[in-house]
């Protein structure tokens, strides 16, 4: 069965999302409770490590995703890159 580009497309996006609101979302817990706890301001700095940590994880899926495509790029031979130009990308990639 052949996977749909747009599904790929979706679950990639989905997965960014994901991956960008759980550590923001869990440092934002965290800190209310400590707040609450302790009586102390821990939640905007948390916050601010929840985003960083949120961006430092999009950031290694984007790059593991973009050396994947790059690979999957350079497996094409070059003949048939040149023979079939787009063809050949989209045959290779399961259009």
């Amino acid at each position: 069965m052949k996977k749909s580009r747009v599904a790929e497309n979706l679950f990639l996006v989905l997965q960014l999302g994901i991956s960008m609101i759980v550590p923001i979302l869990l440092c934002t817990a965290a800190g209310y409770f400590i707040d609450k706890k302790f009586g102390t301001h821990w939640m905007i700095p948390l916050i601010i490590l929840g985003v960083l940590s949120g961006a430092v994880s999009v950031w290694t899926l984007v790059k593991k995703e973009l050396a994947a495509a790059r690979k999957q790029q350079e497996d094409i031979p070059e003949w048939q890159k040149k023979a079939f130009g787009d063809r050949a990308e989209q045959e290779k990639s399961g259009e």
